[in-house]
């Protein structure tokens, strides 16, 4: 969710992608007290993965307008095992190189971080 409020401030000539991955509080699994956060169930096949997105795309508010992509990592977790993205990473990719590569969430999450990257080294064209 704060992904999406950061990038509807930006200006930018990016592409923002999300990609869902398994669920790090499912409320069958290793979760929070109460249901804020874990109400979200593991996902037992790709239709509730999607699901699960629908509900991230309402609570982030995330609609056409804001041009922010979003996939499902398939149900082996490839695209997890791949990035090391569990429970939560940014990246910064540009032709199939890494260029920021985030420290892992929820602690290292850091949004500022990757302002300071996207500041320093995206040439803006105004």
């Amino acid at each position: 969710m704060k992904l999406a409020s950061y990038y509807q401030k930006l200006n930018y000539p990016i592409d923002f992608i999300i990609i869902y991955i398994r669920e790090a509080h499912a409320s069958d699994g290793w979760k929070f007290d109460g249901n804020e956060f874990s109400f979200i169930r593991n996902h037992r096949n790709l239709n509730e993965r999607l699901d699960a997105i629908r509900v991230l795309v309402e609570m982030a508010n995330i609609t056409k307008d804001t041009n922010i992509h979003i996939y499902s990592d398939i149900m082996n977790d490839i695209t997890n095992h791949l990035f090391r993205a569990w429970p939560e990473r940014l990246y910064v990719l540009h032709d199939e190189k890494i260029l920021y590569q985030g420290q892992r969430g929820p602690v290292g999450y850091s949004i500022p971080s990757l302002d300071y990257f996207l500041k320093k080294n995206v040439i803006l064209s105004n």
